[in-house]
């Protein structure tokens, strides 16, 4: 399967040029349930715990196609102000082993 660590659609021209996002609210016909700049924008600058979730929520998905697939797919190298997006930056920050197959959650799944 294809995914990515993100919780949001909140990276920019994600939904297309000049469309907002679901989670803010600025999607036309959506209902806003945060605020993107809390998921979005430079990894340097998350939590430690929204790195933390980022590490988990990559393990679990890991794991889930690893287990009952045939293999995954990262959806993107590299995003434009959406580091949680990212591949690239998700390694640089931590969330995201350099060996794919290292875990610091082995039972995240069960």
């Amino acid at each position: 399967g294809e995914w990515t660590t993100a919780p949001t659609d909140c990276a920019k021209y994600l939904n297309g040029r000049g469309v907002g996002a679901r989670y803010d609210g600025t999607f036309p016909g959506s209902t806003k349930h945060g605020d993107c700049s809390t998921f979005t924008g430079d990894g340097n600058k998350f939590s430690s715990e929204y790195k933390t979730f980022l590490r988990k929520f990559y393990e679990a998905q890991v794991s889930a196609f690893e287990r009952g697939g045939q293999g995954w797919f990262y959806w993107t190298w590299k995003a434009e102000e959406a580091h949680d997006w990212s591949y690239q930056a998700g390694l640089a920050g931590g969330w995201i082993p350099t060996n794919p197959s290292d875990r610091q959650f082995p039972n995240i799944c069960g």
